[in-house]
């Protein structure tokens, strides 16, 4: 069985005050409407990106809304991030109930945003804020199942429109393979390089990585060029492959632990000399994560309690949330093994 997510930005939406409220729930009702007919749809994914952009007002001082859509042949779905930096939840479960409130609202809030979801969590810490994710599928959740949950975010650099970087996983008869790509510099060239990185990498489901790798080398030279790495986690085995060139992070965690890769010198597109290939013990129940230079690469997850247990877009939201850095792309991978 195969499974692919397609390469696609996130959308972003600063929420700080009422009025953009309503352009939030504009912008994912024009995203609903790009991915599917169904109107029971649009209208759930209205109900809690309002009552997200509501919470992030009242509760959170401000903050932020991701977007990302998945559109594809096996389940299309939305998948909606809201991140503050605000005082936190006191008491998260009696907050979780539907109709409960702390505002004077009519309190659909969290309670809402979970009963309509068909996954759903919130990472909550007093005074330093809360991470919301929620996934909301087309008609019903998707029925294929993979051995392997994963998701991303890419967002562009503020002064641009197109995001420079790009993720994309396969999943083949139980062996996962992921790659994170930072074309150079901002904007559409960066964008072109990270896109051709990314058809390359579809196209080699079955070499090896730093053949792969080379090949991305070869075809990047009409480009200005990529740093990118590759991860294979075959569970079989037991075992995790890495290969890269540039600045792109990859982590392994568990169980308290964490475990770091490195990349290759250089820049794809350029006639890379060498690409090596490292393969460590991997072990069930560990977490991989990858990204751009974007994201600060100083963050400890022994500061977020529990955050090892969460899902991996949950886990994305909180990463990109505290070391984003302002001015560059960023993208973040999260991956873990259904078991």
């Amino acid at each position: 069985m195969s499974f692919r997510i397609d390469m696609t930005s996130s959308s972003h939406i600063a929420v700080s005050e009422e009025s953009q409220i309503g352009f939030a729930r504009r912008r994912v009702a024009e995203i609903c409407q790009r991915i599917s007919a169904d109107k029971t749809f649009w209208g759930k994914a209205a109900i809690v990106v309002t009552e997200m952009a509501r919470n992030l007002v009242q509760h959170g001082g401000g903050g932020e809304i991701v977007i990302r859509e998945i559109a594809n042949a096996a389940c299309s779905s939305l998948e909606l991030l809201a991140l503050d930096k605000g005082g936190g939840i006191r008491n998260l479960a009696e907050s979780l109930r539907d109709g409960f409130s702390t505002a004077g609202t009519a309190g659909n809030g969290l309670g809402s945003i979970k009963r309509l979801s068909e996954r759903f969590e919130v990472f909550s810490q007093p005074g330093q804020g809360t991470v919301i994710w929620s996934r909301l599928c087309v008609v019903k959740p998707c029925s294929e199942s993979h051995d392997f949950e994963t998701t991303g975010i890419s967002v562009a650099d503020q002064r641009e429109e197109v995001c420079g970087d790009g993720w994309e996983v396969s999943e083949l008869g139980g062996v996962l393979r992921a790659m994170v790509v930072d074309g150079l510099g901002h904007g559409p060239f960066a964008g072109e390089a990270a896109r051709e990185a990314i058809a390359v990498f579809r196209s080699q489901a079955t070499s090896g990585l730093a053949s792969t790798l080379k090949r991305i080398d070869q075809a990047l030279t009409k480009t200005r060029g990529a740093a990118g790495a590759i991860v294979e986690i075959c569970p079989a085995k037991r075992e995790i492959t890495v290969a890269g060139v540039g600045n792109i992070s990859t982590r392994l965690l568990h169980d308290g632990t964490s475990k770091s890769f490195g990349c290759d010198n250089g820049t794809l597109g350029t006639g890379v000399p060498r690409i090596r290939e490292d393969t460590q013990p991997w072990a069930p129940g560990s977490i991989l994560i990858m990204h751009s230079d974007g994201l600060k690469s100083h963050w400890n997850e022994l500061e977020y309690p529990g955050l090892t247990r969460r899902h991996p877009g949950l886990i994305a939201g909180l990463l990109y949330r505290d070391f984003r850095r302002e001015r560059d792309d960023v993208t973040v991978l999260v991956a873990r093994h259904s078991q």
